[in-house]
């Protein structure tokens, strides 16, 4: 079986697993930022001298909201890496064909 996105000629990937590619790179990014994301923002949020520290912050939402919690916001959040990445990675390759000389 040939792997029809990579042009054996010039070996250039196509527009489409460039794509894919760069929607899943951020996804997978994403997963794993993610609860390191909620404590940051929960941290910035809170009041002044609420908590001392992320792992304060931590502490406090294991404890009052459970592990779940780390990851509110999920869906969206990878709804929204999906295409922004794809995009980078577009961005990228394109730039990198007009600057090859």
């Amino acid at each position: 079986m040939r792997f029809q996105d990579l042009d054996s000629s010039n070996g250039e990937i196509s527009l489409f697993a460039v794509l894919v590619a760069g929607g899943l790179a951020g996804m997978v990014c994403w997963s794993v930022i993610l609860p390191i994301d909620v404590l940051k923002n929960r941290y910035q949020a809170a009041p002044e001298g609420r908590y001392n520290s992320l792992w304060h912050v931590y502490k406090h939402l294991i404890n009052n909201e459970g592990a779940s919690a780390l990851f509110r916001g999920f869906g969206p959040a990878l709804l929204r890496a999906f295409p922004a990445n794809a995009a980078c990675f577009i961005g990228v390759e394109f730039s990198k064909k007009i600057f090859s000389f």
